[in-house]
């Protein structure tokens, strides 16, 4: 194990030294209650994300799968409340900490294995190690480097998921219990969990009548996004295998998503599902996927459309008032109810033009809208696009753009090999990188590490370490396909 070989590593010899476990237990004892009484919620947060580091070292894997089954799940009640540590330096709390730890924790594994650490250096990988790399460098001239530090660690985080999947090298069984670990942690969310969380009352009731649900503590973007991500890897789990527990999967993140209105989860999701019914179609020269994904689309449709058109646009307009104002963009801009989004782009846009190539630092969009508005707003500028671009400029964008096309390349060359648990890791991860590209348009998704962007790593470290198992062959041949009988015409 990893652990291991890092514990013998740093073991010291000598009998004068026999007593240092013991000395180290009896200091950390002492620190940790003399911690309790000044500052418990920050002695609780400590601890927690030490044991991350240190279970990471031991079982990486299932510490990758444990943080994929919690998901969206709030923590920062473990320490007193959302970012209500250091307040002055813009908020901690234990979502922070196991984003620090997490982080921490998979370096030291990344650095400690050499397998692992060999990954970064693959065409995979090596265009997302480089904007990390590069974006690190752009702290050093950030005018808000704790912002930077923020964002560099959530860029970092599906990295290092990707990299610890692939350079771990799990056999098919492993990859196939890590799906399971991540859709059982979805049933006990939405089956469990949610339903007694809203059951409480913990819900938003919008203009119109329309009740909009919040899920296990996080907001209705991020848990949307989550949703979205288990939809997808649900989905596909239903046309490989053709079972019904995923087809009610399906539904319960289905109907989970439409309470939660969210307007770019919607648009996401129709999206990927069409890339992912498209890629299946393709894969297996059937179009048993390309229906599926058009029947989720239409049943997904349905109920979600009505409350995300009034949402944009004060009232739900008929299809000859949406066609108008799709061939008059100018309209259609004006129309969108943008929520102060269109207020926030020229700000950040004009700052940007001071350094278009090099960027202005890893958390400047930050320190430009807080100079700029008033301190109860937002200080993310919900487009994650121009977000990279003021931060790290062209070149960060251009590295991004290239880690992407990488990881597509990633779950393309997964599919070509007709393997059952290739595809499905490859289609949902071509999924996720579809809705990412919608959601960067008018929203976070860099911040919304534990419900989104891990599970992208995640996904497409799983179709790179499936496609090692598998046996090239023609696509068309998948592992669940009925194969040709000899002597038969």
């Amino acid at each position: 194990m990893i652990g291991a070989a890092v514990v013998e590593r740093l073991r010291p010899s000598g009998r004068g030294l026999a007593i240092a476990p013991g000395v180290l237990t009896g200091l950390i004892a002492a620190v940790s209650g003399i911690g309790v009484a000044v500052s418990p919620f920050l002695t609780m947060g400590v601890v927690t994300g030490g044991a991350l580091m240190t279970f990471a070292l031991m079982q990486p894997l299932v510490l990758v799968g444990l943080m994929l089954a919690l998901g969206p799940i709030d923590l920062s009640f473990i320490t007193g409340g959302f970012k209500s540590m250091f307040e002055q330096l813009g908020g901690l709390d234990m979502n922070g900490i196991r984003l620090i730890g997490m982080t921490g924790a998979l370096t030291l594994v990344v650095l400690a294995e050499r397998r692992v650490g060999r990954q970064l250096f693959r065409p995979a990988a090596i265009f997302y190690a480089a904007l990390i790399v590069y974006a690190a460098f752009t702290l050093s001239f950030s005018p808000s480097p704790i912002d930077g530090s923020r964002l560099l660690l959530k860029l970092a985080y599906p990295l290092l998921v990707f990299v610890v999947i692939t350079g771990m090298s799990p056999g098919r069984a492993q990859l196939d219990r890590l799906l399971d670990a991540v859709l059982i942690g979805t049933a006990v969310i939405c089956l469990i969990i949610n339903p007694l969380y809203v059951a409480f009352g913990d819900f938003e009731r919008e203009v119109g009548g329309w009740l909009r649900l919040q899920g296990v503590g996080s907001h209705q973007n991020p848990f949307a996004f989550y949703l979205l991500a288990a939809l997808l890897m649900s989905f596909v789990r239903a046309t490989t295998r053709r079972q019904w527990r995923y087809v009610l999967l399906c539904a319960v993140c289905s109907a989970w998503m439409v309470l939660t209105i969210t307007r770019i989860a919607f648009g996401a999701a129709v999206v990927a599902l069409v890339v992912v019914g498209i890629a299946g179609a393709l894969v297996t020269r059937s179009y048993r996927a390309l229906f599926g994904a058009t029947a989720a689309v239409l049943l997904l449709a349905i109920p979600f459309a009505p409350p995300v058109l009034e949402r944009t646009f004060g009232y739900v307009p008929s299809f000859g008032d949406l066609l108008a104002l799709a061939t008059n963009p100018r309209a259609l801009y004006l129309a969108i109810n943008w929520e102060g989004r269109q207020v926030y782009w020229p700000v950040v846009i004009a700052a940007y033009l001071a350094s278009p190539v090099l960027g202005l630092g890893l958390g400047s969009s930050a320190f430009v809208l807080r100079v700029n508005f008033p301190s109860y707003w937002s200080n993310v500028v919900h487009n994650d696009y121009l977000r990279l671009l003021s931060d790290t400029g062209l070149i960060g964008v251009t590295l991004f753009g290239a880690a992407l096309i990488a990881w597509v390349v990633v779950a393309v060359r997964a599919l070509r090999t007709g393997d059952r648990t290739a595809r499905e890791y490859a289609l949902p991860a071509l999924g996720c990188i579809a809705a990412m590209s919608i959601i960067g348009i008018t929203d976070n998704a860099f911040d919304y590490y534990g419900p989104f962007t891990q599970y992208l790593g995640f996904l497409a470290g799983g179709a790179a370490a499936a496609t090692l198992l598998a046996p090239v062959a023609p696509a068309a041949r998948s592992q669940d396909a009925p194969q040709p009988v000899e002597g038969r015409a």
